[in-house]
């Protein structure tokens, strides 16, 4: 019987991962999809005179990953955007060190992941076999261990970005068939990553694999949208910015979106991002309603249920309830979704799903 159900969404922008060993209550892990080359060397002076950071050993290299990729070292920073990225070793090493860090020491593995709908049927059985490339073994050492951890997949499941999503709505956290009516009729879940849109249409419930590779637009996330024109108005401000990467404002969206302080603080300087974040967030949304939801769907009409998920749910869902209304489905008001953020709604209904196929198959 295999060992953990882990179900990772890998993205451009971060790394969404739920885990869940034998019986036991799930296990969440985000940090952003970014990496770089790292020495780990230390002075021997302390946590007091000396920066501490966790660093990852994957096959002869070693990284610093996420958020202090920033506040320890900008060289030779790493990310992969687009779409030779599934299943490649970069994608392998997201996923690997997620799970490492939610605790999977050895053991086996039933892996879910997700690849863009737009992709799905181009990229799905090639990362089924990337992953499963020399038996599905991963090797992969954090800082403090002693030695390489060791475990295999004995077996990876790739599903559309958006099915996991629309899974939170109609099983439970065990897997189990929830009695609503969400997704009656027509329903059309908007997934807001780092780089794709994805836009799928349900009819009661039923994705139509026909309309999957039309249902993803590339280069048409937060990154185009929200973080690369924040990060181009404060680069003409000031000189002492020239350093700064999307890294650091994505850093001050989540933070502020956790806390409420937009603030960036670097070389001394203090700025509030806040009034360029509203600007951009409006723009991408009315962007997202031009093109897709009138240009695509006809203002919604004939659709009853929209479901907006992924990072940039939190960002734009407040301009689309209020130009579209009730339509626009609001998860925390649903007992089985309350509590789950949107960037985690596809993992952990890959988590769902690996439950339900469980169950089905005792």
């Amino acid at each position: 019987m295999t060992d953990f159900l882990a179900s990772v969404d890998a993205g451009n922008g971060g790394t969404n991962a739920v885990l869940v060993k034998g019986r036991g209550k799930p296990k969440r892990y985000y940090e952003p999809s970014v990496r770089a080359v790292a020495t780990g060397d230390s002075l021997g002076l302390g946590k007091d005179l000396e920066i501490q950071y966790d660093y990852v050993d994957w096959y002869g290299h070693r990284y610093v990953t996420g958020d202090d990729v920033v506040r320890v070292t900008r060289r030779n920073l790493e990310r992969h955007l687009g779409t030779n990225r599934y299943g490649n070793e970069f994608h392998q090493f997201l996923v690997a060190t997620a799970l490492a860090k939610l605790g999977v020491t050895e053991g086996t593995v039933d892996l879910t992941v997700f690849a863009p709908p737009g992709v799905y049927n181009e990229v799905s059985t090639l990362m089924q076999a990337r992953f499963m490339e020399q038996g599905g073994e991963v090797a992969i050492r954090l800082k403090g261990d002693k030695q390489h951890r060791l475990w295999y997949y004995d077996s990876v499941t790739v599903w559309p970005e958006g099915i996991g999503a629309a899974a939170c709505y109609i099983l439970d956290d065990k897997g189990e068939m929830v009695e609503n009516d969400v997704l009656a009729g027509d329903t059309v879940l908007l997934d807001l990553g780092v780089y794709t849109l994805d836009a799928l249409k349900l009819v009661d419930g039923n994705f139509n694999p026909e309309a999957l590779e039309h249902a993803t637009w590339e280069d048409a996330g937060l990154n185009v949208h929200v973080r690369q024109p924040i990060l181009r108005a404060l680069k003409a401000q000031s000189d002492e910015f020239a350093s700064l990467t999307v890294d650091d404002v994505d850093l001050v969206i989540r933070e502020g979106l956790a806390s409420g302080d937009y603030t960036l603080r670097v070389a001394g300087y203090e700025v509030e991002l806040l009034p360029l974040i509203d600007k951009h967030r409006e723009r991408y949304a009315g962007w997202i309603a031009n093109n897709i939801c009138d240009g695509v769907f006809n203002s919604f009409r004939g659709v009853k249920s929209v479901i907006v998920v992924g990072g940039g749910a939190e960002m734009v869902e407040p301009f689309l309830q209020e130009w579209y209304g009730e339509k626009v489905v609001d998860r925390k008001k649903l007992p089985h979704t309350r509590r789950i953020h949107p960037v985690d709604m596809n993992a952990m209904g890959g988590l769902r799903l690996a439950l339900m196929r469980q169950k089905q198959a005792t």
